[in-house]
């Protein structure tokens, strides 16, 4: 590993320095392309370099999985598992709060197992706070522009992250939108016929979930949509006008000022009276599942009237405003995943962005093709090159 740009100094480089989260090494088996990897890692930015279909982004996927149990990919748990293996490794070393720990992930076609410092955790939130990652990949950029799952995912996933305690509020929501839908949907095809009663008995359970998924992201969109414009000014200087966030919510702005129990009294009365219509349709019309979010700049909406140039910082400004979140709220700064920014920013925006992160001292793994694609400046950060599932300084 060799360490560039050696007569600057980089006042993280050092564990003394207060970062409380670091991936210092990162060891695969059988992991997309890699048969085995053991690389170590220095706090502050790595630069993983090299063609591309050599690995890079496959090592990043290697750390957000470690770190969120999920691909930034969506990719299935099989593809994940190199193709002359049944099994697949991902093991990380990391210092949090100044203390070793470790992470370990298998992966098969059948799911994942999670460990903590060799144990399997006694919850996936207990998981969740020991590891934390945010991504910034190129299908970010349909976060502004892209269906609303995307940015509803986005919503539930960043908000998990501020508190992994929403996972569970989250997959309830789910579980119960899924027995309710299955319910409606054999009805519509001649099946159990769906009464009002057996209904009501999932409305509940839709409701009582429901209004926790709506507070929450309200709750985490109070907190995020300011650092967010904070994060957008300082990337792009202002220049469009001030950037905004609204939440398209399934129930009103008066329930959602009157707090979790007039979120719920409004989604018991129209779930309720919605009952007739998806009985017709065979499925759940209307719930937190169809909410959406907007963003405007100047008041203008980005994803009807932004410039690609636009569209690309306000995607960008989302994940580093995440970063600014944890770091403010959780005194923990995630570890930041950069696939292929080089294609995405100018060199201005690209600068910009790397100050921030320098601000924040997070550690930064960043992939390119060339090193001359990113912008620096005077950062001091090591070099990796990725030749064909191998990684050499």
């Amino acid at each position: 590993m060799s360490r560039t740009n050696p007569s600057s100094s980089c006042p993280c480089a050092s564990s003394s320095c207060g970062r409380s989260l670091y991936l210092r090494r990162l060891f695969l088996r059988d992991f997309r392309n890699f048969p085995q990897l053991d690389v170590t890692l220095n706090p502050g930015i790595t630069v993983l370099w090299g063609d591309n279909a050599q690995g890079k982004t496959n090592f990043l996927e290697a750390a957000y999985i470690l770190a969120t149990l999920k691909s930034f990919r969506g990719a299935k748990n099989g593809d994940l598992v190199r193709n002359t293996a049944d099994l697949a490794l991902v093991r990380g070393e990391l210092v949090a709060s100044s203390l070793p720990r470790s992470c370990e992930v298998e992966i098969s076609s059948r799911g994942k197992r999670a460990r903590i410092d060799g144990k399997a955790p006694r919850s996936l939130p207990g998981y969740f706070e020991t590891i934390k990652a945010v991504s910034f990949v190129p299908s970010d950029l349909r976060l502004i522009d892209g269906p609303p799952e995307g940015r509803r995912s986005f919503l539930d996933r960043a908000a998990f992250t501020m508190e992994p305690q929403f996972l569970k509020v989250a997959q309830d929501y789910r579980e119960a939108l899924r027995q309710k839908n299955a319910l409606l949907r054999q009805s519509r095809r001649g099946g159990p016929q769906a009464t009002p009663a057996l209904l009501g008995i999932w409305n509940e359970r839709l409701v009582a979930s429901g209004s926790l998924v709506v507070a929450h992201r309200v709750r985490f969109l109070e907190e995020f949509a300011p650092i967010f414009r904070e994060v957008h000014e300082g990337i792009t200087e202002a220049a469009k006008g001030r950037a905004e966030i609204s939440y398209r919510a399934c129930v009103g702005a008066d329930a959602i000022a009157g707090g979790l129990d007039t979120i719920a009294r409004s989604m018991h009365e129209k779930t309720e009276g919605l009952m007739a219509e998806e009985l017709r349709r065979g499925f759940a019309t209307w719930g937190p599942h169809r909410d959406d979010w907007q963003l405007t700049v100047g008041g203008d909406a980005l994803r009807r009237f932004g410039s690609q140039g636009q569209v690309r910082s306000a995607a960008l400004s989302l994940r580093v405003a995440q970063m600014v979140l944890a770091r403010r709220k959780l005194g923990v700064c995630p570890v930041f995943l950069l696939d292929d920014v080089s294609s995405e920013l100018d060199p201005r925006r690209s600068s910009q962005m790397m100050s921030l992160l320098g601000d924040l001292e997070a550690q930064v793994l960043i992939t390119t093709t060339e090193l001359s694609n990113i912008r620096l400046e005077n950062a001091q950060f090591d070099a990796l090159r990725v030749v064909k599932g191998t990684i050499s300084g």
